[in-house]
């Protein structure tokens, strides 16, 4: 929303400077970007989140300023003069179709514009001052009053309109060539305006051609109508179309405005003798407008919540600042018709901690000792795949989970095709009309946005995040692309391949003492925009169900009592494998005997044909005494004369 000073003083007294005005509406919610000259006037650029549309004007604006400081004084407005309408009424019939979604359509009749007029001159100068560019008077005049007052309205040449005019659905596939020279194909989900002929505008967003108001038009039809957020949503940036107009549509426009825009444009035209004019005419189904419903306000729970000692009088005066309605008897709220945002008791207590000012709220630290009760594995693991990658020089991404229609969405985590992405209706952009079915896509768009903003030789990028294709998944997605080593005179370098990947997966497998065949995961490399990339995606849900299944390990406490070592050295027949000796030793299952050790094995010179020489050590250790030589002695005689039993061994001496 952009907007200038001079502008704004229309409605206030201003005591302030430019950035000090600014600085307040940025600490209320209404981030300022930008102050700059122009003409001598500053022109204040806006940054309105998409729920506050009642400040898309510079008479919202000032009704907020108004709101945040009472310093701000609100200057006596011109009232709209009662002024005798100097023309007929148009002879056409006006028919709302669709009443739920067009509950209120205004419409005036303008007769005998004259091709030398200019458009007065303080409005084209503002016009101007804000980036629009000048069209025509009538058109200019409209689109003056929509940033003033936040009423978007529509010219149509009257000559050009065949038959009666109808506020319709639109037919399946029907098409029409907007202003913008563009040709749009419909659905039956679209809002339009249509005389017997044809569409003469896209609801609430944008005009046709053949009807357009250009310096030839001699009859004007003005409409300043109401149409409901739902029915705009969404449809201008499905078309790929962003106007003015839908931009303030869709986000709600106050429905008692388009009655007021009209006395305004009336006034404007008698006051600068630009045509003639009939009466406003005003369609209402006044059974379909919104609703505003009353809340209960808990004085106690907003003073909790907010946590500060603000008067119920106090809390009463800020919500009637911002144009609610109280019943004080009830201790009820209703917000005002230009407030969509404004719906539950939350809404409210956010409303009155932004007003009372978030610097004004004491900061105190909650005395507040929390520990978990037991570990969360998901988290667990998480934390320890993200170290991981930490220690090896990894940058971690966080991406939206929204994505666009490119081909790089076209497939689930595993690689396999998938075109049946969960759709989000109400998105915000065509770039975010769906949720992923992979991240890889996303990392790829990270490696190349970097690569063009500032180019390196590798790119190592990592996210751990859910995708969405059949069922929600939790996945680690690594991205690598470019040369394996940093740069060093020393050191051959390389290009990334699978291997690397694999070696990650044989890594984090140990992380979790697991075998790489127990994880689920899939390696893959992919050529983009003449970059190379090699993908690597495992499921993060799987691995904790496989390490919740895995043997618990238990920690056994160490024995503090010192170890006995004795050595057997011994022949024994070639083909009698170690392990087999080890086999028969755990079976005799002698407890203290903590350790056993094979330093020699020999097969040679002074070794009979078909023996071979092992050497063993044996380790015992007892956990609750100090063990005697005798003991150990006995220990090793019973692994002694099984091993004489069973194998026929020949102690060497």
């Amino acid at each position: 929303m952009k907007l200038t000073r001079n502008w704004l003083e229309d409605y206030l007294d201003i005591p302030v400077n430019t950035e000090d005005l600014c600085h307040q509406l940025t600490m209320a919610g209404l981030e300022v970007d930008n102050i700059s000259l122009v003409n001598n006037d500053e022109l204040i650029d806006i940054d309105l989140t998409p729920n506050r549309s009642d400040c898309l004007s510079v008479n919202g604006v000032a009704r907020e300023l108004r709101s945040i400081d009472k310093k701000y004084k609100r200057k006596v407005l011109n009232k709209n003069i009662e002024v005798d309408s100097s023309c007929e009424n148009i002879k056409i019939n006006f028919h709302i179709a669709e009443k739920e979604v067009c509950p209120r359509y205004g419409f005036m009749y303008l007769e005998n514009v004259s091709s030398s007029l200019n458009t007065p001159e303080q409005i084209k100068k503002r016009l101007k001052s804000i980036g629009i560019k000048s069209i025509h008077p009538v058109v200019d005049i409209l689109n003056y009053l929509m940033i003033d007052i936040g009423q978007p309205m529509h010219a149509y040449d009257a000559d050009k309109i065949k038959g009666d005019i109808s506020v319709r659905f639109a037919k399946n596939k029907e098409s029409f060539k907007a202003l913008d020279g563009n040709e749009y194909k419909l659905t039956d989900k679209n809002i339009v305006v249509s005389d017997d002929n044809e569409i003469i505008s896209l609801a609430g967003i944008i005009g046709s051609e053949h009807c357009s108001v250009t310096s030839k038009s001699k009859n004007i039809i003005i409409e300043s109508a109401f149409f409901k957020p739902k029915a705009i949503a969404n449809k201008a940036r499905e078309l790929k179309l962003q106007t003015e107009s839908s931009q303030r549509f869709e986000r709600g426009v106050d429905f008692n405005l388009p009655e007021e825009a009209l006395l305004k444009l009336r006034n404007i035209l008698c006051e600068n003798k630009i045509c003639d004019f009939s009466d406003i005419n005003i369609i209402n189904q006044t059974e379909n407008l919104p609703q505003k419903n009353n809340v209960k306000l808990d004085f106690n729970k907003i003073r909790a919540l907010i946590g500060i000692d603000i008067s119920d009088h106090d809390i009463i005066n800020i919500l009637s600042s911002i144009g609610c309605q109280i019943d004080k008897e009830t201790s009820s709220v209703k917000s005002s018709s230009y407030r969509y945002d404004l719906s539950i008791h939350a809404d409210y207590i956010e409303e009155i901690a932004r007003l009372y000012g978030y610097d004004n709220i004491p900061i105190i630290s909650e005395k507040i000792s929390a520990h978990p009760i037991k570990k969360y594995l998901p988290f667990d693991v998480t934390n320890e795949i993200k170290k991981y990658f930490y220690n090896n020089s990894f940058s971690e991404c966080i991406n939206y989970s929204f994505v666009n229609n490119s081909s790089l969405e076209n497939f689930d985590w595993k690689n396999n095709e998938f075109d049946k992405h969960h759709k989000i209706t109400n998105y915000m952009s065509l770039e975010q009309n769906k949720l992923r079915s992979n991240i890889d896509s996303s990392l790829i768009k990270n490696i190349h946005y970097n690569n063009n903003v500032n180019s390196q030789n590798s790119y190592k990028f990592f996210e751990v995040s859910n995708v969405f294709s059949d069922k929600i998944e939790k996945v680690l997605t690594c991205v690598v692309s470019g040369d394996r080593y940093a740069e060093g005179w020393s050191l051959k370098n390389r290009k990334f391949d699978k291997y690397d990947m694999t070696s990650v997966v044989e890594d984090i497998a140990r992380l979790f003492g697991l075998k790489k065949s127990e994880i689920n995961y899939i390696i893959k490399d992919t050529i983009n925009d003449k970059m190379h990339f090699i993908v690597l995606t495992l499921s993060i849900d799987d691995l904790i169900n496989t390490i919740k299944k895995s043997p618990e390990e238990k920690f056994i406490n160490y024995s503090k009592f010192p170890y006995i070592r004795r050595d057997l050295s011994f022949l024994i027949d070639v083909s009698i494998t170690y392990a087999t000796i080890l086999k028969l030793i755990k079976k005799i299952n002698v407890l203290s005997l903590k350790k056993i050790l094979l330093f020699d094995l020999y097969i040679g010179k002074n070794v009979p044909n078909g023996k071979k020489s092992l050497a063993m050590g044996f380790i015992f250790q007892d956990k609750e005494k100090t063990l005697t030589h005798e003991q150990a002695d006995l220990y090793i005689e019973t692994i002694l004369k099984e091993l004489q039993s069973e194998f026929n061994i020949e102690l060497r001496k």
